[in-house]
Order: structure tokens, then sequence, then C-alpha cells
């Protein structure tokens, strides 16, 4: 197989993945901290599994640093381009921890 169709195989195999599961549960969240540090490689997986309508009663939950995604950084551009798809993207700003809570 070439590079891009074992990709893409890839792709299908964990879409196809979480619909067994997700088809199995009332709800499953998927949590991924530190996407700051995500490769495009996984950005793009997660693209196709958000633009995938068939993954029923899925949750996608992303954390990273706000201070380490400049606009050219791969994650600002995943964000705006799932924007610019109609994808609904609800971004919550949490700030540091005070010394009194840490």
């Amino acid at each position: 197989l070439g590079g891009k169709e074992s990709i893409s195989r890839m792709h299908y195999a964990v879409r196809r993945l979480l619909k067994i599961v997700c088809s199995h549960f009332k709800g499953v969240v998927l949590f991924i901290d530190d996407l700051q540090w995500s490769d495009t490689a996984t950005l793009d997986l997660l693209k196709s599994i958000v633009l995938d309508g068939e993954i029923p009663s899925l949750l996608i939950v992303g954390a990273y640093r706000e201070d380490e995604v400049p606009d050219h950084h791969p994650l600002a551009f995943h964000i705006r381009e799932l924007e610019q798809m109609n994808v609904t993207i609800t971004k919550i700003k949490i700030d540091n921890l005070s010394v009194n809570y840490a």
C-alpha cells in the first residue's frame, strides 16, 4: 500500500472502532490533553473523526496551552479549518491556578 492509502485505512479503522464502541454506550467522551504537541498526522486523524457523522454519542474534549499555539501552529490551522466547515467548537479558557489552589 502507498502512504496515503495506509493513512486512509488507519483513519477508517479508528473511526470504525469508535463507531462500534460508541454504539454500545449512551455517551463516550474522548479527552485528549496537550494538543499543542500534536503532530499533523494526529490532527488529521482527529479531523477525520470529527467529520464522521456516523459516530454516535461521541464528545471530543481537547486541551491545549493557548500561549503555545500561535496562529501558524498546525492546531490553530485545524481549528480554523473545522470552524470554516461549520463544526461546532466550544472554547473554554481556564487560567492557571493561583498559589492558593495549587
